[in-house]
């Protein structure tokens, strides 16, 4: 079980001052994050880590191509191969997971390939979560 922690803060660089931030630590080490604003960079963060770490798992799953796709795919994630968007993976496609379409999306993905996601606190400058992997590894 890993725990995850979502930390807000604002920067203060030089180029970014007044910027928001979302940093993803996960047990301890800093693994993503994201600046900005008017997305969900919450989604974003976890997006990253799990296409970072659970790209076998990625590969199995069908992406949504929108609302024309009835709900068949997953919303947020694409595969590319030669500058062409694909709902199925192929072999040297790049996978493209979307954080940005909201958390909620991530976290059906997540669940989809055996992630379980579980909010454990909240408050104004984080969020943490345990993470478990229900996929038995022989």
């Amino acid at each position: 079980m890993k725990t995850l922690v979502f930390k807000r803060t604002v920067s203060r660089g030089r180029n970014t001052y007044g910027y928001n931030i979302c940093s993803l630590w996960v047990n301890g080490r800093k693994q993503t994050s994201c600046n900005g604003g008017g997305y969900d960079m919450q989604g974003t963060c976890l997006a990253e880590y799990i296409k970072a770490n659970y790209q076998d798992r990625l590969i199995k799953l069908k992406a949504n191509y929108g609302s024309g796709d009835r709900g068949k795919g997953f919303y947020g994630l694409s595969f590319y191969k030669n500058h062409k968007r694909r709902r199925a993976y192929s072999e040297g496609a790049e996978i493209y997971l979307d954080g940005a379409c909201g958390f909620s999306s991530i976290e059906r993905i997540a669940t989809k390939i055996g992630l379980k996601l579980q909010c454990v606190h909240s408050s104004t400058n984080e969020t943490v979560y345990t993470l478990e992997d229900t996929r038995k590894e022989v």
